[in-house]
């Protein structure tokens, strides 16, 4: 009996130790089940195009890389808070027209489209599930596909899907959310 449980105490021991091997984001697994939706902050460094899921202590619990916004089109920097959770949210302001028949998509671009919307057709905003919006203007942390360290949102901050889970899980109406220009990444060495 005694030896079973070192055994498994030496288990738990060792894969709250070890991180997440998983392409783009890494977890600090007993960590992160420890910190709670009312001491979570997020910090977010445009340099180094990553985002951190803090604890109460400070303490980074969760690495991921994230997209941020393009030129002309760049993500705001400064001290937010989480205005909006929303699981499955689509875009009002960007996605496409299709077929409502056939569901063929007839106009990629929305947003870049000024004419008439072609007869039949509906809108389909791009999916932006685990949504958590900044501002009131339209920016957002939100699942994403991304190139990682290629800016290419339009102001949001795209996140991997199994990241944005992990912290849509511990956040919360009202969690702190501070996006800066500086590398982050000495800081919150993992």
């Amino acid at each position: 009996m005694r030896l079973t449980l070192f055994l498994i105490s030496l288990i738990l021991v060792s894969c709250g130790a070890s991180e997440s091997k998983k392409p783009g984001y890494r977890v600090k697994w007993i960590k992160y089940r420890a910190t709670s939706e009312e001491e979570a902050k997020i910090q977010i460094s445009l340099w180094d195009q990553k985002a951190w899921l803090l604890n109460g202590g400070g303490e980074a619990v969760l690495e991921t890389d994230v997209a941020t916004g393009v030129a002309g089109k760049e993500s705001p920097q400064g001290v937010f808070e989480v205005l909006e959770r929303i699981e499955s949210k689509r875009s009002n302001l960007y996605g496409k027209y299709v077929n409502e028949a056939t569901g063929e998509v007839v106009i990629e671009k929305a947003w870049e489209h000024s004419g008439e919307v072609p007869a039949g057709c509906v809108y389909e905003g791009i999916a932006m599930p685990y949504w958590m919006r900044l501002t009131w203007y339209g920016v957002g942390m939100h699942v994403g596909k991304f190139k990682k360290r290629i800016r290419s949102s339009f102001g949001c901050i795209r996140v991997y899907q199994k990241a944005q889970l992990l912290i849509y899980q511990k956040t919360r109406i009202g969690t702190p959310v501070e996006i800066v220009s500086q590398s982050l990444q000495e800081q919150f060495e993992f």
